[in-house]
């Protein structure tokens, strides 16, 4: 890490200056019989070390940008896909890291012991969960972020009969979603069930009336995802944890 700039010199020169201060208040008659010390010059040590110190903080500020950057990201949730959980506008804090994904011919691949991807490459620490909400970039609209609901992971079946959805036979219990708010979005009800294939999620938005998700366009690759959504931190009033995660994780446990 880059340290605060630190000039010895200019220290060694002022501690001796304030030792002689003191002398000279406790024996004025010493001082009255020594020469007159001769100006030292300032302006240059002294412009350089406030520069080099600028630049050393500014770089270190960079640093701790970047590196916090990567690891958590904010977000604004823009739509309403994911009423009442998120409202549109609300701004999010995304956990970059907990879904770092490790090719299996990576170095790192033997300290990844969050799991398989169902390809045989690993997650540093855990891939994502059922449950989770979290932010990729949507299949079919490239350079897109959206925010939806993991459902369904690899080997799941996930069926939607009558809008109740049934992940291996069992329904899912959704205290999260609330009444139709928005008119119906339009996606494919002729194929009701899905069976999740390898490195790949199942994700709907909790608004399923006006929501553009896996119903339309199938499956999320686990490479498109960003991270986890983990704080609502604007507004105020809403500020905590994403509604339903916890519940929903606990449900298939």
């Amino acid at each position: 890490m880059l340290g605060l700039g630190y000039n010895t010199r200019d220290t060694h020169t002022i501690k001796p200056r304030y030792c002689e201060l003191r002398q000279e208040q406790t024996d004025p008659a010493a001082s009255a019989s020594a020469p007159p010390e001769a100006a030292e010059p300032r302006g240059k040590p002294g412009a350089h070390s406030w520069a080099r110190e600028l630049v050393e903080t500014l770089l270190l500020t960079v640093l701790i940008f970047v590196a916090v950057r990567g690891v958590v990201q904010s977000f604004r949730v823009d739509g309403e896909s994911m009423m009442p959980s998120l409202q549109s506008e609300e701004l999010l804090l995304v956990n970059k890291a907990v879904y770092w994904h490790v090719n299996s011919d990576s170095p790192l691949a033997r300290l990844a012991r969050g799991g398989s991807d169902g390809t045989g490459d690993r997650f540093l620490f855990h891939p994502p969960e059922k449950g989770d909400v979290i932010v990729f970039e949507a299949p079919m609209d490239r350079g897109r972020d959206y925010i939806k609901r993991v459902i369904g992971v690899p080997g799941d079946l996930v069926e939607i009969h009558d809008e109740a959805v049934f992940v291996n036979g069992e329904r899912l219990k959704e205290p999260y979603i609330g009444q139709r708010t928005t008119e119906a979005f339009a996606f494919d009800a002729r194929k009701p069930e899905w069976r999740v294939p390898p490195g790949k999620l199942f994700v709907l938005g909790d608004n399923r009336s006006a929501s553009s998700d896996s119903r339309a366009w199938n499956f999320v690759p686990m490479e498109n995802v960003v991270g986890k959504a983990t704080v609502t931190y604007w507004p105020a009033s809403k500020l905590g944890g994403i509604p339903g995660s916890v519940l929903l994780s606990a449900h298939w446990r």
